[in-house]
């Protein structure tokens, strides 16, 4: 694989070093926000807003629907994306969380079908991992950290018993689909008090980077389908093309070659 237009890029283009280890944290830097090693970066509260919530002061936790696969002594954590989950078994499955939980006053909201949010009265003392650092890895590795960690703990187990018995997945093993396992907690946080970048234009659809926009309102585009439309463009620009992901999440090597592919011819105009 010679990928000639973005080799190219990369030697003849102007690198600027931006703050950020992966895609959320480099995001956030772009927009004024960090946060220490101890905390989360409130990917929930803005992915939200990306998602088509309303502006919301409150803590937000983001759930996300899962398939645990065992693997000797340890589980392996999948999102659910490739195992034809409806919107039907969603509403279900987040109805049935909202009748057990009903005691601790919590009220899920699954305003993606891959991506539910939980609000908080208070802020907790927790730590969580992104569900793209533990995709296909042993949970126990990224389980909930901070002085309440281990009460989140329980709370992922307790969902993993309630989904287990729940109808849907009686169903669902019987028609061959993979059962939702549960669900996976992270990004718990506020939305910032400042929010704001130098950047001028803005092309993408990942929905953390539609809630950050959202929360500059700064307009966002899908990326063009011709990539020579950048070449005009006037101030900073961010183009986030995210065709990459899943072939690297999945351990695709057939999928992420032909993804390069036509990401460099894509590039090919600039």
């Amino acid at each position: 694989l010679r990928s000639t237009h973005l080799e190219r890029l990369f030697a003849k283009g102007h690198q600027v070093k931006h703050p950020g280890k992966d895609l959320e944290s480099t995001l956030f830097n772009l927009f004024g926000i960090s946060a220490d090693e101890k905390s989360n970066l409130p990917t929930a509260a803005y992915r939200r807003i990306g998602d088509g919530g309303s502006v919301d002061e409150r803590y937000w936790l983001q759930l996300s629907p899962v398939y645990l696969r065992p693997d000797q002594d340890r589980l392996l954590v999948f999102d659910v994306e490739d195992l034809c989950f409806t919107e039907a078994e969603a509403s279900a499955l987040a109805e049935l969380f909202n009748a057990h939980f009903t005691e601790e006053g919590w009220c899920i909201v699954p305003l993606h079908l891959h991506r539910w949010y939980l609000p908080l009265e208070s802020k907790p003392d927790l730590k969580t991992y992104e569900l793209t650092d533990v995709f296909g890895r042993n949970m126990d590795l990224f389980l909930p950290e901070g002085e309440e960690g281990i009460k989140w703990h329980g709370v992922l187990n307790e969902i993993q018993m309630l989904f287990y018995t729940a109808e849907i997945n009686d169903r669902r093993e019987s028609e061959g689909k993979g059962a939702i396992s549960g669900l996976w907690i992270s990004g718990g946080g506020q939305l910032a008090a400042r929010c704001a970048t130098s950047i001028t234009a803005l092309y993408g659809r990942d929905p953390l980077l539609l809630g950050l926009a959202r929360a500059t309102n700064l307009s966002i585009s899908d990326s063009p389908e011709e990539a020579a439309t950048l070449y005009d463009l006037e101030g900073e620009v961010l183009v986030h093309v995210d065709r990459l992901q899943r072939s690297v999440l999945c351990a695709d090597p057939d999928r992420w070659r032909n993804e390069m592919v036509a990401l460099d011819d894509w590039l090919a105009p600039l």
